[in-house]
């Protein structure tokens, strides 16, 4: 459910929660006129209690889950930021390493954020990723080398640690990107008691024919909008206006490239 909602055009969903919901409230005008042909509606009710309860609870469930997707999405644009860090230090230390793993090393780390900077623009993300995961490999299999080799244990020990935080941060990276999503109960919760909430508004301005014809759209679009912005933000893989920029790798990616185009 979360993985169909986030894939969809902003302009489609909007218009799948908006239809949805102005569809909700005409079904309970319209069941609340078929009841008053029979017998008249006591103007006193609890009808408005009950709407208002339902919207609030709606109000509280949205808080919720924009506070998560946007909780992530700041998480998100920290990791980056780590990563580049990250590797930029990495890169950094293998002036350490003899010549043999430093000339192997650095020639995987300029593929390696090339390939990373382009996976957030490329619809093959997955391909991507499986070899990122395979460069990782090849970087440690040349650290994993150094055993063998006459090296300063402290720096051997440096280097060790960066590479390690570089693969930490991959991992951290890629959960929070593919895994740690609104779960889609959520998402069908959010979307159940929305279409509760307009029918039980239906049933109270069944009778208003004008004020149907105003709040209803109003409302609907609200939510609508509201809807848009979460999937928005939660959809970690398609390009969009909550795309996490990669100018801290892109930064990376031009110091690696400055430092091999030196004598």
């Amino acid at each position: 459910m979360a993985s169909f909602i986030t894939s969809l055009p902003s302009w489609v969903l909007f218009l799948l929660v908006f239809i949805s919901g102005v569809i909700a409230a005409e079904t309970g005008a319209w069941f609340m006129r078929r009841r008053e042909r029979k017998e008249p509606r006591d103007k006193h009710g609890p009808m408005g209690s009950l709407m208002g309860a339902l919207l609030g609870l709606l109000a509280f469930i949205l808080g919720i889950t924009f506070s998560i997707t946007a909780s992530r999405y700041s998480e998100r644009k920290h990791l980056v930021v780590d990563q580049a860090k990250a590797i930029g230090t990495c890169y950094l230390r293998t002036d350490f390493l003899p010549e043999k793993q430093k000339i192997q090393t650095r020639r995987l780390f300029d593929e390696y954020i090339d390939l990373l900077i382009g996976t957030s623009k490329s619809p093959s993300f997955e391909k991507n990723i499986s070899r990122l995961e395979a460069l990782q490999t090849q970087i440690w299999q040349q650290t994993a080398s150094l055993k063998d080799e006459k090296m300063d244990s402290p720096l051997r020990s440096l280097y060790v640690s960066s590479v390690n935080d570089v693969l930490d941060i991959f991992g951290e990276r890629k959960t929070v990107v593919f895994i740690f999503r609104i779960p889609g109960a959520v998402w069908i919760i959010l979307l159940l008691l929305f279409i509760f909430s307009m029918f039980v508004a239906g049933l109270e301005i069944s009778s208003f024919k004008l004020r149907r014809n105003i709040n209803v759209p109003v409302m609907t679009a609200a939510f609508a909008l509201i809807v848009v912005l979460i999937s928005a933000m939660d959809a970690s893989t398609k390009p969009g206006h909550f795309t996490v920029s990669q100018q801290p790798l892109i930064d990376v990616q031009q110091m690696i490239r400055e430092n091999q185009s030196m004598p």
